[in-house]
């Protein structure tokens, strides 16, 4: 198997997605403040993510938004704010949607983690 068999082997075995991703995902859960600017959505709204990387984060929150929305995004904790904007179409849950969001642009530190290495994959038994 040559060198260039090879990395299409790899890269059938990644996730959808994830041959695209720009930085490290982490499953983390955070308490953001969305500040909307968008007629008949009210100007502030909480929510918390689900997932974080240096470009953004896949959040959960009671408003649906369509992609391509814009809207500043504060960290609870923190009080950091940074522009993004929705992604793709959020899922609804029973509870509310789920709407992936990318930031203007990258930030690292913003979440106050150490993300684990490029290189890093999860122990499969």
């Amino acid at each position: 198997m040559n060198s260039e068999n090879t990395a299409q082997n790899e890269k059938s075995q990644l996730a959808p997605g994830e041959e695209r991703r720009r930085s490290q995902r982490v499953t983390l859960r955070v308490g953001v403040k969305l500040h909307i600017s968008i007629e008949g959505k009210p100007p502030a709204v909480a929510a918390f993510t689900s997932n974080v990387n240096d470009h953004g984060a896949l959040i959960h929150c009671s408003e649906n938004f369509v992609p391509n929305a814009r809207f500043v995004l504060e960290h609870a904790h923190t009080h950091q704010r940074i522009g993004c904007r929705v992604t793709r179409t959020p899922q609804a849950l029973g509870e509310g949607f789920q709407v992936p969001v990318e930031f203007d642009h990258s930030v690292p530190g913003f979440w106050q983690i150490s993300f684990p290495p490029t290189d890093w994959k999860p122990f499969e038994e």
